[in-house]
């Protein structure tokens, strides 16, 4: 049979996570209780008041029509009020927000947007996959620097900047997969540099709202209040649970976001606009909403922490995200072939570091979305497993 493909497509990778989502499926089409951590959707509802307004504005038939693909211009300032109550960064809703069907589109054609082909990329190892995929979809040149001790990064960074021409640098914290978070010194040292060196930052800022012991995780923008360098991708998907709902955002440096916007106009006519009025009021009204979420995220990840420690994991110490990142036991040393024989043998579905970057060997991400009495079944079965395959 004729193949249509491009080149880009047939390069790309496997995805290293398919066969896993593979047995998933077959496991529980055989009848299997499977316990899925692997995953990161979120499981919590969106809130009432959200879902109420998205129902009200979905009845008026002149919302029906084509929207904006910049985002319609109250869903942006509400955007915009939220980084000046939160964070003390003063955008403009017509020069600095542009609305994004989530994070994964809004960084995709957001590099397609300011990358030329060959242009080098500096990427974390490991990071979510979009994160390596997205620069090999704008033919750039891809520049992986190791991440598991985020002390490290700035330094081998700066290395890197002496021997190249760096034109984007793409980080994220609080970071998935490893649950790293950062201060704001470190984004403070980060556009010294850029200043040093002209590059752009990009901070996927997806998990700022997941966040426990109220320690707020700091915006790249702050750092750099003239937004010189600086884009930050922000998303509703985790902090107020509304991952269906694509509503993301690219936020920032004037002249990269005129450039997203720019290709964004020839591609779509935005997110359906009851959605962006019902994301409005999430954004003005329900402030509270992502701290009771993340209280829920934050005894879901006791429980997980708890156990992982009795069975000598080392886990990532962190105050944010919906993740557990751990290092396995000794005996275990290939992240893919334990979470395959860790699903067969237990029931329970996780996802291997390797996926994420060759960093993350060694590693396992869980995913906190399954309910406490989920969670505590997922570690019985854990222990079950680790005891019989001492």
């Amino acid at each position: 049979m004729t193949e249509f493909k491009n080149k880009l497509i047939n390069d790309f990778p496997e995805y290293l996570f398919n066969e896993i989502n593979t047995m998933k499926v077959a496991a529980r089409q055989k009848g299997r209780d499977i316990i899925d951590l692997g995953y990161g959707n979120p499981d919590l509802p969106s809130h009432p008041l959200v879902v109420e307004k998205l129902i009200e504005a979905a009845q008026l038939k002149k919302n029906h029509k084509y929207s904006v693909s910049k985002g319609i211009f109250g869903l942006r300032k509400a955007v915009s009020d939220k980084y000046r109550r939160i964070y003390n960064v003063h955008l403009d809703p017509n020069k600095n927000i542009v609305n994004t069907i989530g994070s994964k589109e809004g960084l995709t054609h957001l590099l397609l947007s300011v990358l030329d082909v060959g242009d080098n990329i500096v990427v974390q190892n490991p990071s979510y996959p979009i994160h390596h995929y997205a620069p090999l979809i704008a033919r750039a040149n891809t520049i992986k620097i190791d991440s598991i001790n985020t002390d490290n990064f700035l330094i081998k960074l700066e290395k890197e900047l002496k021997n190249s021409f760096i034109k984007a640098v793409l980080v994220s914290f609080p970071h998935n997969p490893t649950t790293s978070t950062v201060t704001q010194d470190f984004y403070d040292k980060l556009v010294e540099l850029a200043n040093k060196y002209e590059f752009l930052i990009i901070n996927d800022f997806a998990y700022s709202d997941v966040y426990f012991e109220n320690q707020v995780p700091p915006s790249l923008l702050t750092s750099d209040p003239e937004l010189k360098y600086s884009v930050e991708l922000y998303s509703l998907t985790k902090g107020y649970s509304m991952a269906g709902w694509r509503v993301g955002f690219a936020i920032g440096n004037e002249s990269a976001i005129n450039s997203l916007t720019k290709l964004k106009s020839y591609i779509d006519y935005g997110t359906f606009q009851p959605i962006q009025i019902a994301s409005t009021v999430a954004l003005n009204e329900l402030d509270e909403f992502p701290k009771e979420l993340s209280q829920v995220y934050q005894e879901r990840r006791e429980i997980i922490v708890t156990t992982l420690t009795e069975l000598d994991f080392i886990v990532q110490e962190s105050k944010a995200t919906m993740f557990v990142w751990a290092k396995l036991p000794e005996k275990f040393s290939d992240s893919y072939e334990f979470s395959k024989k860790l699903l067969d043998e237990a029931n329970v579905a996780v996802s291997p570091g390797v996926g994420f970057g060759t960093a993350g060997e060694g590693y396992i991400r869980l995913a906190l979305v399954e309910n406490k009495h989920r969670i505590r079944q997922a570690m019985k079965n854990l222990i079950k497993f680790f005891d019989s395959n001492v």
